[in-house]
C-alpha cells in the first residue's frame, strides 16, 4: 500500500511539474509569438461561438459548406455594420465633447460654491477634479481602449485564415490521430468531446450575457440622452470579458457624463438602473446559463488578466479569462491533470 501511495504522490508531482514547465513555455511563446498566438486564440473562441448555429443550420440543410458559409458571412456582415455604426457614434460623441466640457466647467463652479461639509475643496481644485472627471480624460480612456481593440481586430484577416483551417481540420484530425495513436484514440476522443461541450456552453453563455448586458445598457443610455450611447454599449460588451471589474470600467464614463449633463436625481436613477443591469446579468443570468462547473478562483482570474494585459495589452485582458477557463475545462476532463483544475476552481463543492 505504501508503494502504491508513493507512486500516486510521485505521479501528481510529475503532473504538477509538467504543468509548470508547460506554463513557462506558453508564457514565453505568448511574448515572442504574439502576432501568431493572439489571432489563433481569437479564432478558437470564434469557432466555439459559431459552432452551435452552424450545427443548427447543418441539421436543416445537411451541407457543411452552406452551414459554415452562412454563419461566417453573417458574422462578417455583422462586424462590418457594427464598425460603421460605431464610427458614426464615436464621431458624434467627439463632436459633443465641447458642449460636455462647458457643462462640466459650469457644474464644477456651482459645486465649488456650495457648502458640502468640506468636500467643496475637491471641486475648487481644478487639477484634482479634472484628473478624475474631466471629459478629456473620458475621451482619452475611450480612444485608448478602442485603439487597442482596433489593432486587435486589425488582425482579423489572420484570424479568419486560422478559423478557416480549424474548420477544415475539425473532421480529418480525428482520423489522423486515430491512425497515429490507436491505443489512446477512444480516451482522447472522450476527453475532447466532454471538454468541447463544456467550452462551447461557457463561450456561448458568456457572449450571450455580455451582449444582453450591453444591449440593456445601450437602451438605458439612449433613453437618458447620453452621448456615445452605442459606443459605451460596445465597450461594455468587450470589457465584460474582463472578470470582476471589466463591466464597471465600461460604466464609469457614461455615469460621469450623466452627472455632468443631467439633474442629480435623474443621474442617480440612471446609475441605479445601470447597477441593477450589471447585478442581474452578473449574479443571476450568467451563472445559471454557464453552470457551476466553470467557476474559477477570482485570484486566478486576476492573475490571468494581469498576465495577458501585460503581454497582449487590453485585447489580452479581454480574451485572457475565456482562455484560462477553457484551459481549466480541458484539465478537468483528464484524471492526471484534474488536481490542477481543482486548484484553479472557485469552490471544491462545485465539482
Amino acid at each position: 500500500m505504501e508503494e502504491l501511495s508513493k507512486v500516486g504522490i510521485d505521479s501528481k508531482r510529475t503532473t504538477a511539474a509538467s504543468v509548470a514547465i508547460v506554463s513557462i513555455v506558453v508564457y514565453l511563446a505568448m511574448i515572442h509569438l504574439k502576432s501568431i498566438l493572439m489571432p489563433l486564440a481569437v479564432a478558437i473562441l470564434i469557432y466555439f461561438i459559431i459552432k452551435p448555429p452552424e450545427q443548427f443550420i447543418y441539421q436543416k440543410v445537411g451541407n457543411r459548406f452552406v452551414s459554415y458559409g452562412t454563419v461566417l458571412l453573417s458574422f462578417i456582415v455583422s462586424i462590418s455594420l457594427i464598425s460603421i455604426f460605431l464610427y458614426e457614434n464615436l464621431s458624434q460623441f467627439i463632436d459633443e465633447l465641447p458642449t460636455i466640457t462647458e457643462e462640466f466647467e459650469d457644474k464644477k463652479q456651482s459645486l465649488s460654491d456650495m457648502n458640502l461639509y468640506g468636500l467643496e475643496v475637491i471641486f475648487s481644485d481644478p487639477e484634482l477634479f479634472a484628473s478624475v472627471a474631466s471629459p478629456s480624460n473620458i475621451e482619452s480612456f475611450v480612444l485608448k481602449i478602442l485603439g487597442s481593440v482596433g489593432g486587435f481586430f486589425g488582425t482579423m484577416v489572420t484570424v479568419l485564415i486560422f478559423l478557416l483551417f480549424i474548420i477544415l481540420e475539425e473532421h480529418t484530425i480525428a482520423k489522423r490521430f486515430g491512425a497515429a495513436f490507436p491505443n489512446s484514440y477512444n480516451r482522447a476522443k472522450r476527453i475532447v468531446s466532454e471538454s468541447t461541450e463544456s467550452i462551447t456552453a461557457y463561450v456561448v453563455s458568456k457572449v450571450t450575457c455580455s451582449a444582453g448586458q450591453a444591449l440593456v445598457m445601450t437602451i438605458i443610455l439612449y433613453a437618458f440622452g447620453i452621448p456615445g450611447w452605442f459606443l459605451f454599449g460596445i465597450l461594455c460588451f468587450l470589457l465584460d470579458f474582463i472578470p470582476i471589474l471589466g463591466a464597471l470600467f465600461a460604466t464609469i464614463p457614461p455615469v460621469i457624463i450623466g452627472f455632468i449633463m443631467l439633474d442629480p436625481m435623474i443621474a442617480l436613477l440612471m446609475l441605479a438602473l445601470l447597477i441593477g443591469n450589471q447585478q442581474v446579468f452578473g449574479s443571476f443570468v450568467e451563472p445559471n446559463l454557464s453552470g457551476s462547473k466553470i467557476g474559477i478562483s477570482p485570484f486566478i482570474l486576476l492573475l490571468t488578466v494581469m498576465l495577458f494585459s501585460q503581454v497582449w495589452g487590453i485585447a489580452g485582458a479581454i480574451i485572457g479569462a475565456p482562455i484560462v477557463i477553457i484551459g481549466r475545462l480541458i484539465l478537468d476532463e483528464n484524471e492526471n491533470t484534474r488536481p490542477v483544475a481543482l486548484m484553479m476552481a472557485n469552490d471544491i463543492e462545485e465539482e
